[in-house]
């Protein structure tokens, strides 16, 4: 990518690997405001993807926000996808957030070896019930992701569908079949896919690796939430790298406390302690990073 061999673009990416998010974000925009592709792509998918926006943002005055994460242009500043639509990872992100998107976004995905990125769109044109999920080969698709063919298919693409995932593969619960819990243990064990959290179990509960990788799944709230965690562009970096750094980390930690409401996530984090009480310290921690504490006051309002 265009500037990715740029020493002060490493520098830059490698502060925000290390969750030294506001001076990361800083060097990433000053680099985008000068012309440099790589940061330009990668600040624009940090501004669209919530899970990837740490506490420094999340405390930042919309103003600084938008002149810090964000193009020139408008009330709002326009996104640096928009700037960097010449490139080709750019542009099918842009496809992607259009309406008229379809299958061949994921599979364009897919050519430009953005395998996290491909699962997102698949992810995507299945939430908004795409009719190119009816009829999509399985063939083209990541294997984890059959499930999603599964909920439109007629009986007889079922049966089909069925047949192609292992009988130890937790999709088979999402594709009407009750499964033993030890299905789902084993695969949040074995499976590449399971990465997003088998890293940050295997960084902040190694002693009790098992039940944190069971409770951040439930922790999730949704089985395709694992799958599109990562990576915002494999061009940059890649799933693992990305997911064993503390910004990786704490991406998956975001999109735990978002899969509830701020009043919500003190009961999840009580019932997680009686579940693995490592993660759910792990949890409250990363929770209490985005209080917003005003000066002389002692607690502050969760953002």
């Amino acid at each position: 990518m265009p500037g990715s061999d740029a020493p002060a673009f490493a520098d830059a990416m490698a502060l925000w690997l290390a969750d030294e998010e506001a001076d990361g974000l800083r060097a990433l925009s000053v680099l985008a405001q000068a012309g440099n592709r790589a940061a330009q792509i990668l600040l624009g998918l940090i501004d669209k993807s919530p899970p990837l926006q740490g506490p420094a943002l999340a405390q930042m005055p919309r103003s600084e926000r938008i002149a810090l994460m964000r193009a020139p242009g408008g009330l709002s500043g326009q996104s640096w996808l928009s700037v960097a639509a010449d490139h080709p990872l750019a542009a099918n992100w842009l496809a992607l957030l259009s309406v008229d998107a379809g299958l061949a976004v994921a599979l364009r995905f897919s050519e430009l070896n953005e395998a996290r990125a491909a699962r997102e769109a698949v992810v995507v044109l299945a939430a908004r019930e795409h009719t190119d999920m009816r009829s999509a080969p399985s063939d083209l698709l990541d294997p984890e992701l059959i499930y999603l063919l599964w909920r439109t298919a007629d009986s007889e693409r079922r049966e089909a569908l069925l047949a192609q995932v292992p009988a130890d593969h937790p999709q088979r619960l999402m594709m009407g079949e009750n499964r033993d819990p030890a299905v789902l243990s084993h695969w949040l064990e074995q499976s590449p896919a399971a990465l997003p959290l088998a890293a940050l179990c295997d960084a902040r509960c190694p002693d009790s690796r098992a039940t944190c990788l069971t409770g951040a799944y439930q922790a999730l709230g949704s089985h395709r939430a694992v799958l599109v965690l990562g990576s915002p562009a494999e061009a940059l970096i890649s799933q693992e790298d990305f997911l064993r750094s503390p910004r990786g980390q704490a991406t998956v930690l975001r999109r735990m406390l978002q899969s509830t409401d701020a009043r919500g996530r003190g009961a999840m984090i009580s019932q997680m302690r009686g579940h693995d009480a490592c993660l759910a310290d792990v949890l409250d921690s990363e929770r209490s990073r985005y209080h917003y504490r005003r000066p002389g006051v002692e607690n502050g309002a969760e953002n």
